[in-house]
């Protein structure tokens, strides 16, 4: 991330690090969420604070940031948003408010620090002073959840065990939201109507959803926590259709050739939309065992539904089980997928014939689907080369792992 923020104004350097951010394939997924809500710079005493949808930075406390700590303060204020936190956890900071700030807060800065060890794009941010990092953070809360962490700060209260080691180095220095990094609008949030809350569920889930295939056509992926996040919301069949005609639609192909307008009065460069001519759909269906009879003529009903609605130039669809045993092109407008394919194969399991197939028959699709029932392991080496986003409907096993993509659970009817 190459900026300066002399005699830059906090307003441009914040709309700057959202840019930078979106650019960079390991934080694409955070585009659509920069979306959601209203993002200002406000002449408060404040860090940040977000409500959960709205997010304010302090102008006195932004112009004391590097870029690289401001994005890692632009990021955790979007975390709090991705995991709801304001209203998920409510009933924790109505029984303690510090217990719950500490909490949210431990779940985010891990995970931010392990997205960039190396503080290349991101960095904490540190006392000028002291030189000790301002917030929370410490590796034995990394995977859990805010509740997982207040029960632990909780506990080793009660038992005077104390919850204060930084086993990352990080410290309870001041700088906002008692010892942590920023503050948390828990009034602002209680505020919004249950309307509003539902219309901010639903605005968040589809800008992550909308951010990681984003990603996925920059080359880039999502938190396996975000994942699973997604995994159990929605109906299948819906993700399905919004999959295939977000990755395949004219207008939603994602271009830094033009610039998005609504920013162009601040001289803003974002991802505008421009059409492409080729839309390549490619499926690869497991036929191991479980996949067949009334559940695969289901799904090829609902993929055919979603083709015909985008109507692509071309569906390639792979059934493969430890190789690819069948390969189908469909071309033109006119081809039933449903009726006309012939499933094959029936061995063992190894999706990473995938890749493997389609760069030996130079397969280049705008977006991938792979259907399986999850009974496998797989090299995540060998899907470096796949570019393009890809959704893993997942029959029965719910503990997969995938190499790259989305996952959605697809349910028995």
């Amino acid at each position: 991330m190459i900026l300066s923020k002399a005699k830059m104004p906090a307003e441009r350097r914040l709309e700057l690090v959202h840019v930078s951010l979106m650019r960079e394939k390991r934080f694409a997924f955070f585009a659509g969420l920069f979306m959601v809500g209203k993002t200002s710079i406000v002449d408060l005493p404040i860090t940040a604070r977000t409500n959960g949808r709205d997010a304010e930075y302090g102008r006195a406390f932004v112009d004391t940031l590097n870029d690289r700590e401001l994005a890692f303060l632009v990021l955790h204020e979007n975390m709090h948003k991705c995991y709801r936190h304001l209203t998920t956890w409510r009933s924790l900071f109505e029984k303690d408010s510090r217990k719950a700030n500490h909490a949210c807060d431990y779940v985010i800065n891990i995970q931010l620090v392990d997205m960039d060890r190396e503080e290349k794009f991101i960095a904490m941010p540190r006392d000028k002073k002291t030189h000790k990092p301002i917030g929370l953070v410490d590796t034995k809360y990394r995977g859990m959840d805010a509740k997982q962490v207040w029960d632990i700060l909780r506990d080793e209260e009660c038992g005077g065990g104390g919850g204060n080691e930084q086993s990352d180095g990080g410290s309870e220095s001041s700088g906002g939201g008692d010892a942590g990094l920023d503050e948390h609008d828990w009034e602002g949030a209680r505020q919004l109507t249950a309307e509003e809350q539902k219309e901010l569920a639903q605005d968040i889930e589809g800008a992550l959803r909308q951010g990681g295939i984003y990603a996925g056509k920059v080359g880039g992926d999502m938190l396996r926590s975000v994942k699973e996040m997604l995994e159990p919301k929605v109906d299948w069949r819906e993700v399905l259709r919004r999959f295939v005609r977000t990755s395949l639609k004219d207008r939603d192909s994602p271009s830094w050739r033009r610039a998005h307008k609504r920013y162009l009065w601040q001289d803003i460069i974002l991802p505008s939309i421009v059409g492409k001519r080729m839309k390549h759909l490619a499926v690869g269906i497991d036929t191991s065992g479980s996949i067949q009879g009334d559940l695969l003529a289901s799904f090829m009903g609902e993929l055919n539904k979603a083709v015909t609605t985008v109507n692509p130039d071309r569906v390639d669809i792979m059934y493969w089980d430890t190789v690819v045993a069948g390969h189908e092109v469909y071309k033109g407008s006119n081809q039933n997928i449903t009726t006309a394919t012939k499933p094959k194969g029936g061995g063992g399991t190894d999706p990473d014939c995938v890749p493997t197939f389609m760069g030996e028959k130079k397969i280049a699709p705008d977006a991938l689907i792979m259907l399986t029932d999850g009974y496998m392991s797989s090299d995540a080496s060998r899907w470096s080369g796949v570019g393009c986003p890809i959704l893993w409907c997942v029959i029965g096993n719910t503990d997969l792992k995938i190499p790259k993509g989305q996952v959605v659970r697809v349910e028995r009817d």
